[in-house]
């Protein structure tokens, strides 16, 4: 049996006992069946996982004894997503598929060719949620955070402080990744990288993205679905910085947190 994963609340610590409630400890009750006895892993969202064994299970509660607890280690380079908002299924794809690739944040924004309205306050905790569930399903105990959408020129007049900006482009004809990492790799601490909209970005926004200092990428001489384009884009970048890297054996399993 795989060892079941739940996210919880700093608060619901106390000493070595954990209190688990609401959803979580219904699902956990009701249905995957767990035992007392049983181990599981809890994450409390800032890095540290707690290995634990069931002890009660109660109508309101599942209470758990903590038998050992580490901190995983930070990434080489901290990714930073600019994402523009797409419709329905894509949006979570992305955020799932981001999640499970080690992004640190996601900012959500429009453009021109953006179609989708701002998602409201439900969208946005339903979007935190699949984010969660990536999150136990790939063992990671940090999630990524999610910033409310805001607009492209915003943005990029105030973006995250990261060491390289990027903006990967369908119509860039010069310029390649292992050209705009050329010096970078052993330097770059953090990466801000923007994907756009179904209908890519507009010719004014990238000239925009130049005057504030984002490099324009190609992906190649291929037109790719904007999901596709993310988590390619994703994937080459984590590969060419170095996070897809084994730890060294010293770093193996995570680092131990707490005196």
């Amino acid at each position: 049996m795989s060892l079941r994963r739940f996210f919880i609340n700093p608060k619901d610590i106390t000493g070595e006992t954990v209190q688990l409630t609401g959803p979580e400890a219904h699902h956990l009750r009701t249905v995957l069946r767990l035992s007392p006895g049983d181990p599981l892993t809890f994450f409390d969202g800032t890095g540290a996982r707690y290995q634990a064994r069931i002890e009660h299970l109660l109508k309101d509660r599942v209470t758990a004894t903590i038998i050992g607890h580490t901190l995983d280690s930070p990434p080489k380079v901290g990714l930073h997503l600019g994402q523009a908002l797409l419709k329905g299924q894509r949006m979570d794809l992305v955020l799932q598929k981001a999640t499970e690739l080690g992004v640190e944040a996601i900012w959500l924004f429009h453009s021109e060719h953006v179609i989708q309205k701002n998602p409201k306050e439900a969208q946005m905790e339903r979007w935190q949620r699949i984010i969660l569930e990536a999150c136990k399903q790939c063992d990671r105990a940090r999630p990524p955070e999610i910033h409310a959408p805001r607009d492209l020129t915003e943005l990029m007049a105030h973006p995250p402080p990261c060491d390289l900006r990027l903006i990967f482009w369908e119509h860039e004809a010069r310029q390649t990744l292992a050209e705009a990492l050329v010096g970078q790799k052993n330097n770059c601490q953090s990466a801000f990288f923007l994907l756009g909209p179904e209908g890519g970005f507009s010719e004014t926004e990238v000239a925009c993205a130049r005057q504030a200092g984002f490099a324009p990428i190609s992906l190649g001489p291929r037109i790719l679905r904007a999901e596709t384009a993310t988590l390619a884009a994703t994937a080459i970048l984590q590969f060419a910085l170095g996070n897809l890297d084994p730890l060294p054996p010293e770093d193996q399993g995570a680092k131990p947190c707490g005196p």
